[in-house]
Formats: structure tokens, sequence, C-alpha cells
């Protein structure tokens, strides 16, 4: 029973995100795929993802085509019947016959032989139905709600309170972004290579970028591919990382007025990308902290950091929900990009919106608030806080914000002014409440929310 080495991995990995609640994009990058052929990686992501992200809408033809509740169907099966489907539906290049026979091998290769010919029926109706099927099946959905949740593949729950602050249509467009695969953002490294090299050697290799409109110093890949290999990405010419999750970096890293060396503390610091940005932005000489709560993750930083030729911060392993191990008032800026939800990653960990629910969101924005009241005892009068979250849900983000300055009155949001002073224009990202906001179906990068604090004197 053959089945492709692309269709095997993404099998394994999609049935260790069910049963382990692990995260897709760490076991693509595992170094087991790493062994994968170039093509073969690149169709598994592909499968993994495109499933987790149309998983809702691929159980709603399962359901119909096999006339048989999911609770009845065993997980090998299941996982099978989706990877199938998916091809059939959205991936027009795999012969369909290549799609249904390999589920078929690899629900006989979980020996799964009963199950075999089911798997092999239901894939052919879906094939018989053609492209259109799903389209034509969700018009049948009478309940709108509903009808938006298996169209977009989100949860109801989510699509509910998104439309009831943007509107359906916006709603529905936020989804849908979600399940597109995201844009290639990166910064450049001079650290390791000129800028003007980097540019030249993607030119020559047809890689086609521009300067991103959200973020200063960000750059956007237009065209081309850069593989782990490229030379850029192997020599640690380039950096990549989110135009919103850059944003963040710059709106914390501001450079002092007078001459002493700052020192500042980035509290929920891996897996670091926020923080070696802050380095190449202030000056040298000042001093910055990162720490977290996992020492493996502080590990993995200082060595992406060295490889990459930035120099590390000093790291400290913390519980920042505890007292700090810091003198109070004693650093001139803190960043706080607190643990979240993670709904605005949606695009590159589609099994969040699985696993994430709104008792969850309500146990986080807890934790942020511990966190932030002890982000506040590190910090200087005069100084700033910067709060973000990479999380739609202004449980996380605006009220979390509304709360500490309830009890905090001694900070002001100066959210504006640090756009303005990075000449990033504020229309269209700033809060009706506090801070900015990111989208990715407006600006196409991850939904941040950022929220920048002056504490008075």
């Amino acid at each position: 029973m053959k089945v492709a080495p692309a269709r095997r991995a993404a099998f394994e990995i999609l049935e260790r995100v069910a049963a382990e609640d692990a995260y897709a994009g760490n076991l693509l990058a595992s170094a087991r795929c790493a062994e994968l052929a170039r093509e073969d990686h690149a169709l598994a992501q592909e499968l993994v993802l495109g499933v987790l992200r149309w998983q809702l809408q691929l159980d709603f033809l399962i359901e119909h085509f096999s006339r048989r509740k999911l609770s009845r169907l065993d997980r090998a099966a299941l996982i099978a019947l989706r990877l199938g489907i998916y091809q059939l539906q959205f991936l027009s290049r795999i012969p369909a016959h290549a799609a249904i026979n390999e589920a078929v091998n690899l629900v006989r290769a979980h020996k799964l032989q009963s199950a075999a010919p089911m798997v092999n029926a239901v894939l052919r109706a879906v094939q018989r139905a053609g492209h259109s099927a799903a389209a034509d099946l969700i018009q049948t959905i009478t309940d709108p709600l509903t009808r938006l949740s298996v169209e977009t593949s989100h949860p109801a729950w989510l699509l509910e309170r998104w439309s009831s602050r943007f509107g359906a249509d916006e709603a529905r467009a936020l989804a849908l972004s979600n399940n597109s695969t995201p844009r290639t953002a990166f910064r450049f490294n001079p650290q390791r290579a000129a800028i003007e090299t980097t540019r030249q050697w993607l030119a020559e290799h047809n890689v086609t970028i521009s300067e991103s409109a959200l973020t200063p110093g960000a750059v956007v890949v237009e065209s081309g591919s850069l593989s782990v290999n490229a030379e850029p990405v192997r020599e640690g010419w380039i950096w990549f990382q989110d135009e919103a999750s850059q944003l963040v970096a710059h709106l914390a890293a501001e450079k002092r007025a007078d001459e002493r060396p700052a020192r500042v503390l980035d509290l929920c610091a891996a897996p670091g990308s926020k923080t070696t940005l802050m380095a190449t932005l202030l000056p040298a000489g000042t001093f910055i902290v990162g720490g977290d709560l996992h020492l493996h993750r502080l590990r993995t930083m200082r060595q992406l950091a060295r490889g990459a030729g930035i120099g590390a911060p000093a790291l400290i392993q913390l519980d920042a929900t505890c007292a700090l191990p810091f003198a109070d008032q004693s650093f001139d800026a803190v960043l706080l990009d607190a643990p979240c939800s993670g709904l605005g990653t949606l695009q590159r960990h589609p099994e969040i919106k699985w696993r994430m629910n709104e008792t969850r969101i309500q146990q986080l924005a807890e934790l942020q608030r511990r966190l932030i009241v002890n982000a506040d005892s590190a910090l200087r009068p005069g100084g700033l806080l910067t709060y973000s979250v990479c999380s739609t849900e202004p449980e996380e983000g605006e009220e979390v914000i509304a709360w500490f300055r309830r009890e905090h009155s001694q900070y002001r949001d100066v959210t504006r002014e640090r756009l303005t002073e990075l000449g990033v224009d504020p229309a269209g990202l700033l809060t009706a409440a506090s801070g900015a906001r990111t989208f990715t179906h407006r600006h196409g990068a991850e939904c941040f929310f950022v929220c920048v604090l002056w504490k008075r004197r």
C-alpha cells in the first residue's frame, strides 16, 4: 500500500495535532519533515494547513456524503477523508485518482480495512459532485450564522462575535483572509550582510520584494520564494517576522532624549523576534533584558540571536505573574507581548480556532491583567509601557488597557504619537477605545492589538 511521502507526513502531522494538541507549524519545521524533498515538504505543508483551515467545511461534506456523524468515524478514517476531500475540492492540480487512492491506502495502512470501502465511496461521491459541491450544499443551510460558519470554516461563536463588532460582511472577509496563505515578510539583517548585497541576491534569484506600507524597515515578498536553504535565510541575512510584530517592536523602542543609556525589559521575550529587533533599533549601550517562563525557549532565543549575529540581550527565566526579580521602577521601557489566544495568527496557526473558546479567552484576560500590573512595577515614571497581543478579541486588548488605566491613572495612551513619530499614518489603525489594531483582511498582516502607555512623572 504505497503512499506518497508528502501525504504520509501530512497524515501523521494531522493525527498528532488531533491527538496531542500539537502545533502543525512546529511539526512541519521538525527534523523529520526537514528530511522530505523540497516538493514533498511544500505539498505536506499545503495539505496540513489547508485541512486545518477548511476543517469545518470538510467535515460538513463528510457528514453529508457519508450519511453519518463524525463521532461514528475512526480518527484515521476521518483524517484520510479530510485529506482526500481537501485535494478534490481545493487542489485542482492533483489528479482525483491520486487523492482518492492514497486516502484509501492511508486507511488500510492503519489496519482499518473495513473503513476503506466507505472512504473510497465518499471520495468518489465528492468527485462526482464536482468542485462546486461545497458551495451548492452550503446554500441549502437556512440559519445565516451556521451558513457563514461552514462557508468560512470558522467556529460560529467566533463569527458571532466578529459580526456583532464589524458586521457580517467584514466578519466574512476577516475569516476568509485567515484561510489564505500569509504573505512572507522579513527584515534585513545588516549584521550578516549589507542590505544591498541581500537585495542583489534576491533580484538575481527572481525574488521580487516591496517595502511594507505598514511598518518602517519591513519588507514583503511579492513573488518568488525563499526556502530555508536559500543563502539569505541560511546565513542570517534576513529575519522572517510579520509586519505587525515588527511594528510592535518599533513602537516599544523609543530612543531617549538624554544621554543616559536606557534600560529596557521585554517581559515575555521568547522566541525573541521583537527583542532582537529592538536591539537593532536602540542606541549602542542600551541594556536589554529578556525574560520568559520557559528556559528552553530562552536557550533557543539565544541561539537564534547568535546565529543571526545579533547581540543577545541579558536573558532571565522568570514567572511574570509573580513579583519580578528587579528593583521597582528600574527600567525606562517595558514591552509586554502577553500570552494570548493567538486568534490573530490563524493564517499560520489555523488549529487555534478549533481549540479556543470564550471561557479560555476570559482566563487569558485575567492572566494578562496580572502581567501588566507586574510590568508597571518595573517601569520608572516617565517611561513607556508597550502592551501587545496577537488577538482579535477586545477582552485581551482594549478591555485589559481600560481596566489597567482605571487602576493606574498615571498612565496616558500615546499610541497615536508613537505611530506619528515612526512615520506611520494612525488612520485605520487606532481603535475607538485605546491603542491600535491591525487586521489580516485590512492590512495583510497578523491581527495585533498594541497600546503604548506613558507613565506620568
